[in-house]
């Protein structure tokens, strides 16, 4: 057959530096869908800017966690 085999990670990072990125980024991303639904909802001025924001948000949410990996 074939001998896949899948690198070892060189070094864990600390539980709490993990779960620190990954609370930050959920909240990134739900903040982000709630400024999108706002700037969509309301028939101001800051509509753009709030939906604008909220799409960086989210892009941020997602980027965050990619932060320093890399292919295997």
């Amino acid at each position: 057959m074939s001998d896949f085999q899948v690198n070892q990670r060189r070094k864990q990072e600390p539980s709490g530096a993990l779960f620190g990125r990954v609370f930050v980024s959920f909240v990134l991303f739900i903040g982000g869908l709630v400024l999108i639904g706002a700037g969509a909802s309301q028939d101001t001025a800051m509509a753009p800017a709030l939906f604008v924001g909220g799409i960086l948000a989210v892009a941020l949410g997602y980027l965050l966690p990619m932060i320093g990996a890399r292919e295997r």
